[in-house]
């Protein structure tokens, strides 16, 4: 038996490692986050929808709600400060084998 709460246990430990804090923003406030920016290769990008768009990868855990196609990504500078806001350009795609989500997938531009 796969044991899907490890998986988000491992995802999360390498969010954390590679990623950083963000937001989450949407009218009715902002959440917290870790995301990490996947690395796509030239002919990955080539399959997006827009070639321009970029994929976050959404740490699954301590997540109380889940991200929608209404939440901008706000990543920070290294001094602190807000970069512009990121806009989701598909929906949200969870890695969710049997209904368990590990993390959550993010295109944005």
């Amino acid at each position: 038996m796969v044991d899907y709460a490890r998986a988000r246990k491992v995802a999360d430990k390498q969010i954390h490692k590679w990623g950083a804090k963000a937001l989450l923003r949407r009218a009715s406030g902002d959440r917290v986050c870790w995301a990490m920016e996947a690395q796509l290769s030239a002919q990955e990008k080539h399959a997006l929808k827009n070639f321009n768009s970029r994929i976050f990868l959404i740490s699954a855990v301590d997540m109380d709600v889940e991200p929608t196609k209404e939440d901008s990504l706000i990543t920070f500078k290294l001094d602190g400060t807000e970069n512009s806001p990121l806009r989701q350009t598909a929906p949200v795609a969870p890695l969710a084998p049997a209904g368990y989500v590990v993390y959550w997938e993010l295109q944005v531009e």
